[in-house]
C-alpha cells in the first residue's frame, strides 16, 4: 500500500515538473522557484483569510453597500 502511494506521488510530481517545465532547471533553480511559489501561496492565503473573509462576513441579505464599505455613502442598494 505504501509503495502504491509513493508511486502515485512520484507520478504526480513528475507531471508537475513536466507541466511547469522545471525538469530542465538545475536543483538550486528548482528550489528557488518552489520557495517563490510557497511565498506567493502564503501571501494569497493571508490576503484571503484576513481581507476577503472579513468582507464576506459582513454580507447579509439585508446589508447595504454602506454597511460593507464604510466610506461609501449608501444609496439604498441592497446586496443579494
Amino acid at each position: 500500500m505504501l509503495d502504491y502511494l509513493v508511486e502515485i506521488a512520484s507520478y504526480w510530481w513528475f507531471r508537475y515538473l513536466m507541466v511547469t517545465e522545471l525538469y530542465m532547471c538545475e536543483k538550486w533553480e528548482r528550489v528557488t522557484i518552489h520557495v517563490i511559489f510557497m511565498v506567493l501561496f502564503c501571501v494569497f492565503w493571508y490576503f484571503n483569510y484576513s481581507v476577503l473573509l472579513s468582507l464576506t462576513g459582513l454580507i447579509a441579505p439585508s446589508a447595504t453597500i454602506a454597511d460593507i464599505i464604510p466610506n461609501v455613502q449608501g444609496q439604498g442598494l441592497k446586496v443579494t
